[in-house]
């Protein structure tokens, strides 16, 4: 059981559940209490506005689990790194990782409690997917970081090109869904369609593999097999393939509005806008730095 109250009363708690009436309590439930910063506080770079060339990250900006910091850890010293290099910021959309959304979440909404990175706070999480994070950010990384090593980048330059002449490969492959029955009956293939499918659409099938495919096709697929990993992202890509792409419409938008930067010394009162009193007041106090903010 996991709780903060007093020892005495965690011991009452223990003895009031039936069948541990007389259960000792080796180690009580605690909790840490610690002060944090306002997070509203700082610029998506984890730079104070207060104070120039000051970064905070970790539990000081109201987040709680070691992820959390770590995460935070890593984008506050890129830019600290930039910052005394006078580079641009190295900021992570929302749209490109969970933490351009843990970061985007503290900076702009604040936090009244312990913040945890929970995946329903994600809104396109179907795309941002543990297997294809190399194709998100390590190219971002190793351009405009500097964090990234060279024999990474080069990994997964080599991944990604692999990936996409698989999937060319597993497109040119087009045969009704007949015969495609036929070749792999193990497969729920309906054949009431009259259109081709294409390798690529029947990799979706639960039944159905790069190695199966590799049975059937060794010439143009056997090399994509091979490779056990791209093998995995293949069918990866192919099942997050429809919902990645209805998806893709709305990360546009977020994108765009994310690139519409407001000026730092834009003044809310005078604008000719229909904005109340007090929402002049709060955008005039947190000072946001995009449209999308």
């Amino acid at each position: 059981m996991s709780m903060t109250l007093p020892s005495e009363i965690q011991e009452k708690l223990i003895t009031h559940i039936r069948g541990l009436e007389k259960a000792k309590i080796v180690q009580p439930g605690y909790g840490v209490q610690y002060d944090f910063l306002d997070p509203r506080q700082l610029t998506a770079s984890l730079e104070s506005r207060l104070v120039q060339r000051l970064f905070f990250a970790g539990q000081i900006n109201g987040t709680t689990g070691y992820e959390e910091a770590a995460a935070q850890g890593i984008i506050a010293g890129i830019n600290a790194g930039l910052r005394v290099k006078g580079k641009p910021p190295f900021i992570v959309s929302r749209t490109e990782g969970y933490i351009g959304v843990l970061i985007d979440d503290l900076t702009t909404l604040g936090t009244t409690e312990p913040y945890r990175m929970f995946t329903s706070r994600v809104e396109f999480r179907m795309s941002l997917r543990p297997d294809n994070a190399d194709s998100r950010l390590t190219f971002r990384g190793y351009t405009e970081a500097g964090c990234v090593s060279e024999e990474r980048y080069d990994r997964a330059s080599r991944m990604n090109a692999t990936l996409e002449e698989g999937i060319e490969a597993l497109k040119a492959i087009e045969f009704s869904c007949t015969k495609w029955a036929q070749l792999i009956p193990e497969a729920t293939i309906s054949t009431q369609r009259s259109s081709l499918l294409s390798a690529l659409d029947v990799l979706q099938y639960q039944e159905v593999n790069m190695e199966t495919l590799a049975r059937i096709f060794p010439e143009p697929l056997k090399k994509f097999a091979e490779w056990r990993q791209l093998a995995q992202r293949l069918k990866i890509e192919v099942i997050y393939k429809q919902p990645v792409s209805l998806q893709r419409a709305d990360i546009e938008e977020v994108r765009q509005d994310e690139a519409l930067q407001l000026p730092e010394d834009l003044d809310y009162f005078a604008i000719n806008a229909s904005l109340s009193q007090e929402v002049r007041e709060k955008l005039d106090s947190h000072r946001p730095q995009t449209v999308r903010s």
